[in-house]
């Protein structure tokens, strides 16, 4: 009896042996036309397929446990279904910047069917000012799925806004799900550096994730000071990487020393340039804009003269009832395009300024670089005319009968965040300001962390001989908003993205730091360059608030 119970021990163990061993034939790859049946519906263009499996493709996925779907280029949000489930999606807060790229997409292998698949696209037919869908000659690919490819890595931070203040260890559980039927064993491997990208520290931990399970382990790291710190967090098994993740976390925020660099005429300078924007007749001009009106607003193209005598221009939501009404002034970001302010009423009334070269300014593509026009001396930079721009904007709205002058308020996100630091710098109308992942600060350290707008100043050298960087720098000093922080006086409310890697919050706060006025900060934990629904929350009851209105 023995005999049989230890023979029938041996017999299991080698199948369970068997079933948890890693299946590690050649990958499979098969590839089809680009030819769809398509179908607009409102805002989204239908796409749909059948693809034939070959049964040597399906018998090796289903052993892989799925297969992986591949477009080389798609524009636009978009959901995939195959067989009638959705497989994966694309969102506005997963989708790159940039035109065409390509999709990856995994299907489990209980999805799948022998021979015959449907694949249906959903795609929508408006990204980013551009038009959405399938780009002619589109590859479509199919690969049999890999070990990694039913690996999921998360992390999870103790402080949930990312922001570590008082204790300097950064604290985070890294975990991985594991869908393969067998074990993966690897180390999880952290590295750490500043901003900058200079080493900071490194960890390593073993890590077992069994089969249908997940497993994780937690991470101490000390920050040496004041700042941002970027994580890179890595599965490597055999001297090989399966898969990275890279995240932000901060520490201390309002203690990164980075002090004004303004010289002695800085005050002088932007003195006179408000004075030689006061010489300059505004000759508002008014034109109703029909279709972009409603029951509750006016929508008019508002055309005027600013410094050097420069025709702007912007939209102006007009309340159509009785009264006087706070303003809300939203500057633009950088190159975005023409857009209408909010026509849901909302008690406010809505600018929304274009300046110079921008947006409905915007003459011709050699426009696109403004960061590097003028570059010889402070005057005649771009953001000479640009900064005064914004208090043009200001000149407007309090300039109307219907605006309570006593209630202005201005927002934006990117360089409209910069443009409110600056508006609330530069003119005391301005009653609270609502700046978003500010752009044009700390230019010094902005260049280090970040390869643009430094890469637009680079190819400006290669076709000016006699380019000086620290001429550069020096001239940027008389456009850095952390200099003209100092200058405000209103409340003051900054949302920003701890993930950014446009403007990143180590600029954010170079500025920020040098407000003296009341103020308060939002972090976006996860947020790249964009805040979330929440920091809108914020910004708005805080912007009610000072402005002595109901808070909803």
């Amino acid at each position: 009896m023995k005999k049989y119970v230890a023979l029938f021990l041996v017999l299991c163990l080698t199948v369970c042996m068997g079933l948890s061993q890693e299946y590690t034939t050649p990958t499979l790859t098969e590839t089809f036309s680009n030819e769809w049946t398509s179908q607009t519906v409102g805002d989204i263009l239908n796409y749909q397929k059948n693809i034939q499996l070959s049964d040597q493709f399906y018998a090796t996925a289903v052993r892989k446990g799925g297969m992986i779907v591949k477009f080389d280029s798609i524009i636009g949000m978009d959901t995939l279904r195959l067989n009638g489930k959705v497989v994966g999606y694309f969102s506005r807060e997963n989708m790159p910047r940039g035109s065409f790229f390509a999709r990856r997409y995994y299907v489990p292998a209980s999805i799948l069917k022998k021979g015959d698949n449907q694949l249906e696209l959903k795609v929508a037919t408006r990204a980013r000012g551009m038009q959405g869908g399938l780009r002619e000659g589109n590859t479509l690919t199919v690969s049999t799925a890999e070990t990694v490819d039913q690996l999921t890595m998360t992390y999870n931070v103790t402080d949930e806004d990312f922001i570590f203040l008082g204790n300097n260890v950064m604290t985070f559980t890294a975990n991985v799900a594991n869908t393969n039927p067998w074990n993966v064993k690897g180390d999880l491997v952290v590295k750490m550096t500043t901003d900058k990208h200079e080493p900071v520290s490194e960890a390593t931990k073993p890590i077992l994730i069994q089969a249908g399970t997940s497993a994780g382990e937690t991470f101490k790291m000390k920050a040496p000071t004041p700042g941002f710190y970027h994580f890179t967090l890595q599965l490597v098994r055999d001297g090989n990487t399966l898969m990275e993740k890279s995240f932000n976390l901060g520490y201390e925020p309002e203690k990164i020393n980075s002090s004004e660099d303004t010289h002695d005429d800085f005050k002088a300078f932007w003195d006179n340039n408000l004075k030689e924007l006061a010489k300059v007749t505004p000759k508002y001009q008014m034109t109703l804009v029909p279709e972009a009106s409603n029951d509750d607003y006016e929508m008019y193209l508002v055309q005027m003269q600013s410094l050097d005598n420069k025709t702007i221009r912007g939209y102006y939501a007009k309340p159509k009832r009785a009264g006087k009404f706070p303003v809300l002034v939203e500057y633009m970001g950088y190159g975005s395009n023409a857009y209408y302010p909010s026509t849901k009423w909302d008690g406010f009334a809505h600018y929304v300024p274009s300046i110079r070269g921008q947006a409905l300014n915007r003459l011709t593509k050699e426009d696109d670089y403004w960061l590097t026009i003028g570059l010889k001396d402070k005057q005649g930079y771009y953001y000479q005319g640009g900064f005064c721009d914004v208090v043009r904007a200001i000149d407007f709205v309090c300039s109307r009968p219907e605006v309570d002058t006593e209630k202005v308020a201005v927002r934006g996100g990117s360089q409209g965040g910069a443009l409110s630091f600056v508006a609330a710098a530069l003119d005391k109308r301005v009653k609270v300001c609502a700046p978003s992942i500010p752009f044009l600060s700390d230019y010094r350290d902005y260049f280090a962390i970040v390869s643009w707008p430094r890469s637009d100043f680079d190819n400006y050298a290669k076709s000016h001989p006699n380019f000086n960087w620290e001429h550069i720098y020096d001239l940027l000093t008389y456009f850095d908003i952390k200099n003209l922080a100092p200058w405000i006086t209103c409340p003051l409310i900054m949302s920003f993205g701890v993930q950014d890697p446009t403007c990143p919050p180590h600029i954010n706060f170079a500025a920020y730091n040098q407000v003296k006025s009341e103020k308060v900060w939002v972090a976006c934990p996860r947020s790249g360059h964009n805040t979330d629904a929440n920091a809108g929350a914020l910004e708005r009851k805080f912007i009610l608030s000072h402005l002595g209105l109901p808070v909803e």
